[in-house]
This record gives structure tokens, sequence and C-alpha cells, in this order.
């Protein structure tokens, strides 16, 4: 009975953070956004795309503990609650180690040291970030799908759903690291970068985590009540 009672305090724990860190990476992708339109609007550019690309960076990181998290609860329904692996969805995904690596540019940057190259390597390393990522967020969202009960069309839906995302994260991925490497061959750098940094922030909006959290959040309700 205490086992019981002690699993489904931590199932409780996993679902709340997994919502507060859905919401704390759409704030802070939507600050990142705002914060590059700011920039193309010509309002203080230069300090624009440093600091957008550091709210970037915090959505990365908790968008890699929102996958972490999902990561771990499905690895302790396949086990059954037989081992221990809360630990394995714990380590360090590729979002959270790009996001500390753009916000120690961000900052780098803001302290004036060379921003021509720090800003293009961020612009790089978040599109192939978003690269990297798509599929194994999709992949983690498929595992999911195929353990419920529901109807077919449900399932359609929902996958349709998560390959739009995980194709439109890509699109957005590719796009930041071309723009990243011709800003960094001197391309109008600044308007490169900004246009680079809005494509990484809408990404975050629009494919994150976020969306397939809420279309699977549909869907498990009729799960548990079956």
């Amino acid at each position: 009975m205490a086992t019981t009672t002690q699993e489904t305090y931590h199932e409780e724990t996993r679902e709340r953070y997994g919502k507060s860190g859905s919401l704390a990476e759409g704030i802070a992708g939507g600050a990142g956004v705002a914060l590059a339109i700011l920039g193309l609007a010509n309002i203080m550019p230069h300090y624009m795309v440093p600091v957008s690309t550091i709210a970037l960076s915090i959505a990365f990181v908790f968008e890699g503990g929102a996958v972490a998290g999902r990561f771990t609860k499905l690895l302790t329904e396949s086990t059954r609650g037989r081992y221990d692996v809360s630990g394995l969805g714990s380590g360090m995904t590729a979002e959270v180690i790009g996001g500390i690596a753009g916000i120690i540019l961000g900052i780098l940057t803001l302290l004036n040291i060379s921003p021509a190259v720090l800003m293009p390597a961020a612009a790089v390393t978040f599109g192939g970030m978003l690269i990297f990522s798509s599929g194994i967020s999709a992949r983690i969202d498929e595992l999911i799908i195929g353990r419920m009960t529901e109807d077919d069309v449900f399932k359609d839906v929902a996958r349709e759903a998560i390959s739009a995302a995980a194709g439109v994260q890509m699109l957005f991925g590719i796009t930041a690291v071309t723009l990243g490497i011709l800003s960094l061959v001197g391309i109008a750098p600044m308007l490169l970068n900004l246009v680079a940094l809005l494509g990484v922030g809408l990404a975050n909006l629009l494919s994150g985590s976020a969306i397939s959290s809420r279309m699977l959040g549909i869907l498990m309700p009729h799960e548990r009540t079956t």
C-alpha cells in the first residue's frame, strides 16, 4: 500500500513538473521571439541578439528537462516498476547541453567578446539542436501513442500532428544553420542572426514539446478511463 502511495506521489510530481516545464518553455521562447522582433525593428539590435539568445537557451533547457521526464515516465511504465530508472531520464540531453552553451555564448556577447563569431555560432548550435531533437521527441510520442488503447482515428490524428511538428522543427533547424553560416562569413550578420533567432523561437512555440504534450494530454484522459 505504501509503495502504491509513493508511486502515485511520484507520478503526480512528474506531471506537475512537466506542465510547469512546458509553461516555462513557452514563456522563454515567446520572450526570445519578442526580442528578435524588436531587434528587427532596429530597437537596440546589438543588445537584442544576445538577450534573445539567452532567452531561447533557457527555453531549450526546459524543453530538454521535459523530454527527459517523458522518457523516464515511459521507461518506468515499460519496466512496470521492476527497476529504478529515475536517473536515466535526468541525464544531459542535447537541448540541455545546447541551452547551456547558448547561455554562455549570449553572456560573452553581452560582454562584447567576439560577437561577430559567437552569435552565428549560437544560431548554428540552435539549428543543430532543432534538427537533432525533432526526431527524438517524435519517437517518444510515437511510443506513448502506441501504448494507448484509443480508437485508431485518435492515434492517426496524434501521429499526423506529431509528424508535422517534427517536420516544421527540422525546417527551422536547417534554416537557422544556413543563416548562421552565412552570417559567419560576413553576409548581413546582424539581420541574419535576428532572423535565425526568430525562426528558432517560432520553432519552440509551434512545434516544441508543449504542442505534443497538449495533443497527448487530450488523449491520455481517455486512456485512464478505459
